[in-house]
């Protein structure tokens, strides 16, 4: 028999604890990101070197301290129109934090081999795992009546589709990678055009909602 779907409302423990658990693996995440850059053991002299050396894996910590503060906005916006959490909510919430726990070790490969394509590819799929859960998770959300304001449709449309911007330009950038890592990289700067363009097209009353 299927398991009874569980509701906890913004009030109760269970809601506050699963938002307390998410921003825990963000902070990790974004803190283990700076693990990934190795601490040079040379002499004084080589110093300077040995840190230009570092300079692909400072860089992309940087574009993933970025990357994953921008979810991490993404999520507390979307939680904080959450009247209360399903349990399905919450499973799929996991594996969400899962992705993002994940993309210290793609920025840490990025890092060190800069002009490899799987380091990209591999960075990519993570990054668009991620993005597809925050649709699934933002439809449940809307199915379930589990926001604070019911959402129109048409706010859910353009909701979905703003959610699966990104997932289109990373998948778009595999195969500029198997060409070019550095044009890869560069091919997710897209996102923020096209969000503003998408902008310019959303219905009212989205602010309302999660957006």
């Amino acid at each position: 028999m299927p398991r009874a779907v569980r509701a906890y409302d913004r009030k109760e423990i269970e809601f506050t604890r699963v938002l307390a658990f998410s921003d825990g693996v963000f902070a990790i995440a974004m803190t283990l990101l700076v693990v990934g850059i190795g601490i040079p053991t040379v002499r004084e002299a080589q110093l300077g070197d040995a840190l230009r050396d570092l300079e692909p894996e400072i860089v992309s910590f940087f574009i993933s301290f970025i990357v994953i503060g921008n979810y991490w906005l993404a999520h507390h916006r979307f939680f904080s129109q959450l009247a209360r959490i399903t349990s399905p909510l919450m499973l799929l919430n996991l594996g969400y934090l899962a992705a993002i726990a994940f993309v210290p070790f793609p920025t840490a490969l990025v890092g060190k081999y800069t002009e490899s394509p799987i380091t990209v590819i591999i960075y990519a799929i993570t990054l668009s795992f991620a993005s597809l859960l925050e649709t699934v998770m933002f439809m449940v959300a809307c199915r379930s009546g589990s926001t604070r304001v019911p959402v129109p449709r048409d706010v859910a449309r353009y909701g979905v589709i703003a959610s699966l911007l990104p997932v289109l330009v990373f998948i778009v950038s595999i195969p500029i990678a198997l060409a070019s890592a550095t044009w890869a990289l560069l091919s997710w700067l897209l996102v923020f055009p096209a969000e503003r363009v998408l902008e310019r097209r959303k219905p009212s009353g989205t602010d309302k909602a999660f957006l």
